[in-house]
């Protein structure tokens, strides 16, 4: 097959494979809320942990949250896997293949160009190129998380790490960028389709990052 008609091909698959909303196919059949319309409106396995612990409980919260997040996780691989068949040993179809799943799972054509954040579909990359980097990526993002949660609140205590996780959207997404250095000099192949794909993240983040801004100059001023 014609490299440009593969490389065509891959593109079109992972950006399909991409867009099927794990938050609505997977999330439906717990709740039939509407989860561009529920607390955050992000299709993805967060929202969907909220929304339906809020209905339904912790417990089936958890069990929607850990579909979502492998759905949206396992679609990523299948379009990494379909793009090393057509072009086998070619990090250029890999990262192809990755940056159109993220493009389409934030921007999907089912949705009116609607989506998540592409976090669960380039952990589920990472993951199946090689797990060793994902643990890279993992603790540099927790580990910048921890750092900002630590510098903000000035109090070390038991829920710091949840807290981190959950309150420091900044502190997030400068893990996931700094992630890269260490990626980047431990595995090539791993690095570029984690470049890639994380300026999408960072963009579908947006909204939040100044939301998060907006929140902390308002304690400072009723401080």
């Amino acid at each position: 097959m014609d490299i440009f008609i593969s490389c065509l091909l891959i593109a079109l698959v992972s950006y399909v494979l991409g867009s099927i909303p794990g938050a609505v196919v997977v999330g439906g059949l717990f709740t039939k809320k509407n989860f561009e319309k529920e607390e955050s409106g992000n299709l993805g396995a967060t929202n969907a942990l909220r929304i339906v612990s809020k209905e339904k409980g912790k417990f089936l919260g958890a069990a929607a949250f850990s579909l979502v997040f492998i759905f949206d996780a396992s679609k990523a691989v299948a379009a990494c896997f379909i793009a090393q068949t057509l072009i086998p040993n070619n990090i250029a179809a890999v990262t192809l293949a990755t940056f159109f799943t993220v493009v389409g799972h934030n921007y999907s054509i089912f949705l009116k160009f609607h989506g998540g954040r592409g976090a669960a579909s380039l952990i589920g990359i990472l993951i199946y190129l090689d797990y060793k980097m994902f643990l890279v990526w993992f603790g540099t993002f927790l580990l910048s998380a921890i750092v900002f949660e630590i510098v903000e609140s000035k109090k070390i205590d038991k829920k710091l790490v949840v807290r981190a996780i959950d309150k420091q959207i900044i502190g997030r997404l400068a893990g996931e960028v700094l992630a890269l250095v260490p990626i980047y000099f431990l595995d090539k192949i791993v690095f570029w389709p984690t470049l890639a794909v994380t300026p999408l993240i960072l963009i579908r983040h947006k909204e939040r990052v100044l939301k998060q801004i907006e929140e902390r100059d308002n304690q400072r001023l009723n401080n």
